[in-house]
């Protein structure tokens, strides 16, 4: 039996030095140019509010989060890139005030490496910095060759990726644009513009908590097409996925095969398969359009948690089934609208998603959403489930 005692202490000792890392940058310019090294730094500061009522609007919760991002890019030479980003939050309001232990939530590092901290821990604040792009990149020809916290992105739908074995994402955490990062090793060989073979190792402390899986990319007609096969953690995974055009009309889906490897040939697997279409009219306006059969829903989950956490590729929704419409519209060049529905056709439940956004300056960008749950899943869960969000982020 493998000994992993070594472990606890790795992860203790990580989150110092990669921090410490990030900060040293902090020292140089945000650009150096050298004969064989050139660095660039950027980021962005956002003032995320948002607002909670009930629908007899008697009950009303505010939470607040000032957020800032760094992001690092070191090139050495023409063959390898360091990357290394933070993402730092203070955290006040209802939420702060109402969870116990909220800190200690915040600094649970899902990574193999404890790269999260919590610096203040109060009753009414909490300062939390995160890494979650930590890895250097080799480059050289048809061959990428990346070791470290990465996004390993196999995803071809928009809203729910049975594909995507690394890195699913929850779609209503619309403020992490970036999506979580995973401690991997990921490897890819290309030999034309859509045509590859890669391979990802996401470090575990078992084979158990590993995913270890390859694909292929190719291209049939005028369809990009993927076969995916792994390790995925406590099950052993088959999978594929397409994009591509019926007419004028992008049409992709992604569906895999997920089967327990414990008594393999006494236990059942169960598919997980996602349908996605977009289209745009001549008016201008985007229309796109997703279903999804979720073979491995787990029914005793807290539907509040999924919904805003990276979910499992073989249970990507709180329900059995879901759907996913949403139509956007360009008002001028620095205005823009958007409206989404999300719901299940097996669960009583529905989330309209309005959103406004704005180009204020070159820099400066103004967010309105909602996100308002309706059905008998959210209203024995909470009482206030209409959620109201105000951002404005300043990039640099």
């Amino acid at each position: 039996e493998t000994d992993f005692s070594f472990a606890g202490n790795q992860r203790e000792e990580s989150v110092r030095s990669g921090l410490l890392f990030l900060i040293l940058i902090l020292l140089f310019p945000t650009s150096i140019q050298s004969q064989n090294i050139e660095a660039d730094l950027g980021g962005y500061v956002k003032e995320l509010g948002s607002v909670s009522l009930s629908n007899d609007l008697k009950t009303i919760r505010y939470d607040n989060i000032l957020h800032h991002r760094l992001e690092s890019e070191i090139h050495i030479g023409s063959h390898f890139e360091f990357r290394g980003d933070v993402r730092t939050r203070l955290f006040n309001g209802w939420t702060v005030n109402n969870t116990p232990n909220y800190g200690d939530f915040l600094e649970n590092d899902p990574g193999y490496f404890d790269l999260s901290h919590t610096w203040i821990d109060t009753d009414y604040t909490v300062l939390n910095s995160a890494i979650d792009r930590l890895h250097l990149s080799y480059f050289n020809g048809p061959w990428e060759v990346h070791a470290g916290r990465q996004r390993i992105n196999w995803g071809k739908t928009m809203v729910w990726n049975p594909n995507d074995l690394f890195n699913a994402y929850a779609y209503l955490d619309f403020d992490y644009e970036e999506r979580p990062g995973t401690d991997a090793l990921y490897a890819s060989y290309s030999w034309s513009y859509a045509s590859s073979v890669e391979a990802g190792y996401r470090i575990g402390e078992s084979l158990d908590e590993s995913v270890i899986a390859g694909m292929y990319r190719g291209n049939i007609g005028e369809y990009d097409i993927q076969l995916i096969v792994g390790n995925y953690l406590e099950q052993l995974a088959l999978g594929a996925g397409w994009s591509g055009y019926l007419k004028t009309a992008g049409f992709k889906g992604e569906l895999t095969y997920f089967h327990p490897k414990d008594n393999f040939f006494d236990e059942t697997g169960h598919f997980t398969a996602a349908l996605g279409s977009d289209y745009m009219f001549p008016n201008a306006v985007y229309a796109s359009a997703e279903v999804l059969y979720n073979g491995g829903w787990n029914r005793s989950a807290n539907p509040l948690g999924q919904l805003t956490r990276p979910p499992s590729a073989s249970d990507l929704f709180i329900a059995e089934t879901g759907y996913f419409v949403n139509a956007a519209f360009q008002l001028n060049p620095l205005t823009s609208i958007n409206g989404g529905v999300m719901g299940s056709f097996d669960r009583e439940m529905v989330i309209f998603i309005p959103q406004f956004t704005r180009s204020v300056t070159e820099n400066i960008d103004f967010l309105l959403l909602a996100q308002l749950l309706k059905g008998s899943v959210f209203s024995d869960l909470t009482d206030t489930s209409n959620l109201f969000f105000f951002r404005l982020k300043y990039s640099y």
